[in-house]
């Protein structure tokens, strides 16, 4: 988790956090923001849950 905060900026950290997500939730958040580009393109509902599931798995 230490890694992919690092990859966000405090800003973008602070700004989640103080609309009320601890600090987990906000960087589950931004990585979710992140794939959302990717996920808009696949057609397919199965496929995108299937990868967002993946996504909070890895993220726990």
């Amino acid at each position: 988790m230490l890694l992919l905060q690092e990859r966000f900026g405090n800003k973008e950290l602070f700004y989640i956090m103080s609309r009320g997500f601890d600090k987990e939730e906000a960087i589950k958040l931004l990585v979710r923001a992140k794939f959302n580009k990717i996920l808009e393109k696949i057609k397919n509902q199965e496929i995108k849950e299937e990868i967002l599931n993946e996504i909070d798995t890895r993220l726990s």
